[in-house]
């Protein structure tokens, strides 16, 4: 069903004033779905923080990976259950704000609901991808510290505290650097 011009300005202008796909929907009166594609035809990003924190650690991945002289490559479509490839291993990348108490907190659930809970999908790390890049970021802008992890042995709940567990995977790029088997595009 396509939607009227005066829709489509009203998405616009609901996303310039900073609302959410589902109140951008309410407010054009169409369904989530239609104003995320008219959203990507038009290039407009999301203005859902988790979502575009997410999309930061991905980014933020990528570069520290060439940066570090590894041969860094983007999924090939964007529902993929990884984020990009490091030297051919599968890397999925996660992003958390550090908290109040100096800490981070990265939720790896075998369940996983979309971003509005309008569905649940099934999440197997071990399967969907070997590394893991859990991306610790900081206030202010403060370059961020990156933990590879396994995807064979992943909690649900990983917790990232100075001096705790994982310090000693702190920006160890090891499980990455030694070339896996070259992705073909």
């Amino acid at each position: 069903m396509a939607i009227t011009q005066h829709q489509q300005h009203l998405i616009v202008q609901a996303h310039a004033e900073g609302h959410l796909d589902p109140a951008i929907a309410r407010i054009a009166g169409v369904s989530i779905a239609t104003v995320k594609r008219y959203r990507t035809k038009r290039g407009l990003k999301t203005t859902c923080e988790t979502a575009l924190r997410g999309e930061q650690g991905e980014d933020l991945t990528f570069l520290e990976a060439q940066r570090r002289g590894l041969k860094a490559e983007w999924r090939e479509g964007h529902n993929d259950k990884y984020d990009l490839y490091v030297n051919g291993e599968r890397v999925d990348a996660k992003a958390s704000m550090q908290g109040v108490d100096g800490s981070w907190r990265f939720r790896l659930p075998a369940q996983r609901r979309s971003f509005f809970g309008r569905y649940a999908y099934a999440k197997d790390y071990a399967q969907d991808c070997e590394v893991v890049a859990l991306v610790a970021l900081y206030p202010g802008g403060r370059d961020p510290d990156f933990y590879l992890l396994s995807s064979s042995s992943l909690p649900s709940d990983v917790r990232i505290r100075p001096g705790g567990v994982y310090d000693a995977f702190r920006n160890d790029w090891s499980l990455v650097e030694i070339p896996g088997p070259v992705h073909q595009a």
